[in-house]
C-alpha cells in the first residue's frame, strides 16, 4: 500500500479525532447500549437499535483513522522557496477563460477540503499542477468542458 502523506496539522487532527471517538463517544454509546438493554427485547427496542447503529458507525471511523495513521508519513520540510508545485505548497492559479484567481494548498486526499482551499494532490487539478512551475499552464477535463489554468505563484508552507 502506498504511504499517505500528511502534514503535521493533518496528523494531529486525525489523532485528536481518534482520541475523541475512542475515549469519549464510544464509551458513551456503550453506556447507552447497556441502558437500552434493560428495556427487554432488543430486536424491537428502538433505543438499542439506534445506539447499536451509532456504535458500528463510530467503530468504522476508528478503524479508518487507525488505518490512515498506520499507513501515513508525516512530512517535515523547510521554508525554502520552491519553484515547482508539490505536496504542502500553496499555489495561486488563474482560470484563463474567466480570469478568476484561486489559491489552494496541495494536500493528501485525506486532508482535502474544498471549503478551506485544501486541494488533493490526486484530484484532477492537483494531479495536473504537481511538478509544474510559475507561468506554466495546465488543462483539465471538467464536466462543463476543458478548463485551463495558469500558475501565478508557488509558496512552500512550513510543515
Amino acid at each position: 500500500m502506498e504511504k499517505i502523506l500528511l502534514t503535521r496539522a493533518g496528523y494531529e487532527k486525525l489523532l485528536q479525532e481518534l482520541d475523541l471517538l475512542s475515549q469519549v463517544e464510544r464509551p458513551q454509546i456503550v453506556g447507552e447500549l447497556q441502558e437500552a438493554a434493560y428495556g427487554g427485547r432488543l430486536e424491537k427496542n428502538p433505543d438499542y437499535q439506534s445506539a447499536l447503529a451509532q456504535r458500528h458507525k463510530v467503530d468504522r471511523r476508528i478503524r479508518h483513522i487507525q488505518q490512515i495513521l498506520a499507513n501515513s508519513e508525516v512530512l517535515v520540510g523547510s521554508n525554502v522557496r520552491h519553484t515547482r508545485v508539490g505536496f504542502n505548497c500553496r499555489v495561486r492559479v488563474r482560470n484563463l477563460a474567466t480570469g478568476q484567481e484561486k489559491q489552494f494548498k496541495v494536500v493528501s486526499a485525506v486532508e482535502s477540503d474544498a471549503t478551506r482551499g485544501y486541494l488533493s494532490k490526486t484530484a484532477p487539478l492537483g494531479r495536473a499542477l504537481m511538478g509544474r512551475g510559475v507561468g506554466e499552464r495546465v488543462t483539465i477535463k471538467a464536466p462543463g468542458g476543458p478548463r485551463t489554468y495558469q500558475i501565478l505563484e508557488i509558496e512552500m508552507e512550513a510543515l
